[in-house]
């Protein structure tokens, strides 16, 4: 099914218009004149394009032309030449860098291209082709010498011009019909052998194309299903017999292929143009390609709701930008004409392009998936905005996943490609859960780094971490509570009537630490930094010391500060949540009192989680300002009155106040 998927798309954008030639990067092309004269050698290239906004450095490319079908793959101790363009190596029997092919090796493979033009040559009686194999023949016998420029690379192609003219030799018609009648000879159907996408006799195809720009380290070009050991042979059926398929066909499926996994594919009509990118990188070994059966804006803008990209977004159609702002508020959207919507995703390693995931969906439930994806994950954000600029309306995945990964690895090569494909399925499907080892790891990070938020450097981006942390745990927590029906929802905003343990704790880890602040300012260590880990997983053996220094501290505080109706406002907070536990809290200056303490001995891991958010959340809220305290007042009438902090008690505009504010 994958394979016809790919082939219908090929078929559908006319991504093979030609099957005798394909788009491919024209670096240099070399003018011949008559007898084989060298006239010049002249650059194709051009800047690569960049996403806007970029500062990297643009590479300089080879300009998009019609060449002769390429060769599936080159391997093998003698690889063939390809036909009228190739390589410095071919063409002029030059190694670049210098030390890579010995002398022999290249002779040789500049003999096999010239082998190549030559039955051309005679059968098309074309000028053009004549003078081209005279000029290799002259060149390899040394009679002629091309000045190699120095900016130049191995991998570039060169092709040829005659004379003055603009156009390629192998563009003339009688190349062209050359070209056309050797490949039509190898493509006879063989009777015996059909094809698994057509169900046609076909030619079976030897090798397949290779695949470009799957995300892997050092190599470029990766075989999809390479059949190239004994070990890969099914009931003796040798490399392509195992699953046969039609050079013609093989060609389609894989051309449509790599124009999904291109940042910027060429358009095969107009190889100026680009079509519109259709791929997200989940990390540095994992992608994801997307289509869907007809043309749709879905099909050429999805990647941009995944990433939450708002300026592209605004640059596209007024439909599809309310579309993708509807989505990242968490509303539906119904769609005019839904659609079959697939989605492939590949990881890179070894020479091998390994399938992650295959997905056939519909373009309604994806859309409605999206949906409720987004309004899972919307969560009170507790770090400030960029400098210039304001925070994206929802996560993007990228981020999402970025913040599971260990610092110890690069953020994108940290990331298990397994939990990258999980996750991007479950945001595309909203019957399905996150996957577990995400949330396992959202907590675990959170924890890790919460103390690293003051770093002058990194402590914005470390910010923006726990804010995505935060919202995959809720995500997760929501999606399991919704399919098992037991609990309330966590809520976007914290929750004063949430009665959950983890939750309440977590939430009175956040007032102790307000309290801290207030009675002694910053501190090298505070008590979130020595005490949140354990807190969160064994309780009973934290809390009862912190609620000890917690009355010094509150005794501190009341000295020292001139806002005493804050202090009173986390005490009686204090109290109310202790209350939730049986905790009898002793009022007494001899530091080896004893709470009795009805703190559970240990939370589980979703019960970790609800501590992790009601700490995150009561954060926010405990330095509201008191205009939106007001406001939130008003909204949660409700609430016990510890939560309710009238204007007289609480005077939010001390030096403290303001501090936190700005953080």
């Amino acid at each position: 099914m994958i394979l016809k998927a790919l082939y219908d798309l090929a078929q559908r954008e006319e991504l093979v218009p030609d099957s005798d030639f394909e788009i491919k990067p024209v670096a240099w092309v070399i003018r011949v004149g008559d007898s084989g004269r060298f006239l010049s050698i002249e650059p194709l290239k051009e800047a690569e394009k960049l996403p806007e906004g970029s500062k990297k450095k643009p590479k300089m490319l080879g300009t998009p032309k019609l060449v002769p079908k390429r060769l599936p793959s080159r391997s093998g101790k003698h690889p063939q030449a390809e036909f009228f363009v190739d390589n410095p190596l071919y063409v002029l029997g030059k190694s670049i860098p210098a030390e890579k092919y010995k002398p022999l090796v290249c002779k040789t493979r500049q003999g096999m291209f010239a082998d190549r033009i030559k039955p051309c040559a005679e059968e098309s009686g074309d000028n053009a082709v004549k003078d081209c194999t005279l000029f290799l023949q002259k060149h390899a016998r040394g009679e002629l010498e091309v000045a190699i420029p120095s900016e130049m690379k191995g991998n570039d192609l060169i092709a040829f011009s005659y004379q003055t003219e603009e156009s390629f030799v192998h563009k003339r018609p009688a190349v062209i019909e050359y070209w056309r009648k050797i490949n039509a000879d190898s493509l006879r159907a063989q009777e015996g052998s059909v094809c698994l996408i057509t169900g046609e006799f076909c030619t079976p195809a030897k090798k397949h194309k290779k695949l470009k720009n799957v995300p892997q380290k050092k190599i470029s070009d990766i075989a999809l299903a390479p059949c190239n050991q004994p070990a890969f042979e099914s009931y003796g059926w040798k490399e392509a017999a195992n699953a046969v398929i039609g050079e013609e066909s093989s060609d389609f499926a894989m051309t449509a292929l790599n124009r999904l996994l291109h940042p910027n594919p060429p358009d095969p009509q107009d190889p100026n143009q680009t079509l519109s990118k259709q791929n997200i990188h989940l990390s540095s070994d994992t992608v994801v390609c997307y289509w869907t059966r007809n043309k749709s804006a879905l099909s050429d803008s999805f990647g941009l709701a995944i990433e939450v990209d708002e300026e592209k977004v605004e640059a596209k159609p007024a439909q599809v930008a309310e579309m993708y702002k509807s989505l990242w508020k968490g509303i539906p959207y119904k769609l005019d004409k839904p659609d079959e919507f697939y989605s492939l995703v590949l990881s890179g390693g070894q020479g091998r392009a390994t399938v992650r995931d295959w997905i056939e969906s519909n373009t309604q439930h994806v859309v409605d998936s999206l949906a409720q994806y987004f309004e899972d994950l919307r969560i009170e954000r507790c770090c400030p905005p960029p400098k210039k600029g304001k925070h994206p309306e929802s996560f993007s995945l990228p981020l999402l996943l970025e913040s599971l990964a260990d610092p110890k690895d690069r953020r994108k090569e940290g990331i298990p490609s397994a939990i990258g494909a999980q996750f991007y399925r479950a945001s595309i499907d909203k019957k399905l859960l996150f996957p577990q080892p995400a949330f396992s790891r959202a907590i675990l990070r959170y924890r890790a780094e919460l103390g690293k938020e003051g770093d002058e450097k990194k402590g914005w981006f470390v910010k923006n971490w726990n804010d995505a942390r935060a919202a995959i745990i809720k995500a997760y927590l929501n999606r399991k509570h919704r399919k098992e029906s037991k609990q309330k929802e966590v809520l976007e905003k914290m929750n004063p009537n949430c009665a959950d343990k983890g939750y309440l704790l977590g939430q009175l880890m956040g007032v102790l630490e307000k309290l801290q602040t207030e009675a002694l300012g910053s501190v090298n260590a505070s008590i979130v930094d020595r005490y949140f880990s354990g807190a969160s997983a064994s309780p009973k053996s934290v809390f009862g010391s912190l609620l000890r220094n917690a009355r010094h501290h509150a005794r501190k505080a009341k000295d020292e500060s001139k806002n005493k109706g804050q202090i009173f406002n986390l005490e009686r907070l204090i109290d109310q949540i202790c209350s939730q536990f049986d905790v009898s809290l002793k009022k007494t200056e001899d530091p080896k009192a004893v709470y009795e303490n009805g703190f559970p001995s240990y939370l589980s891991q979703e019960q970790q989680g609800m501590f992790v958010l009601g700490y995150h959340q009561m954060r926010k809220w405990l330095w509201m300002t008191r205009e939106d305290r007001d406001i939130w007042n008003a909204e949660h009438s409700d609430a016990s009155r510890a939560y309710l902090w009238g204007k007289k008690e609480n005077n939010l505009e001390t030096s403290t106040e303001e501090k936190g504010e700005n953080q």
